[in-house]
């Protein structure tokens, strides 16, 4: 885990941070991609770092 020095985040934009479990739990998405979001970003996220490696099947094929 990495820690960050306060005096070096950009305040100027406040971004909305997930508990990866909660947000998985919320979207619907299946336990397989939960657990490769959590290896892959932590346990905590972006909203944009989420939306960004949600892998969704396709639901409708022409």
């Amino acid at each position: 885990m990495k820690h960050t020095d306060i005096k070096k985040l950009d305040l100027s934009q406040p971004r909305h941070v997930w508990d990866v479990a909660d947000y998985c739990r919320r979207s619907g998405l299946h336990k397989a991609e939960e657990r490769r979001l959590i290896r892959l970003l932590g346990k905590f996220a972006s909203s944009h770092e989420l939306q960004m490696n949600v892998i969704r099947p396709q639901t409708r094929v022409r």
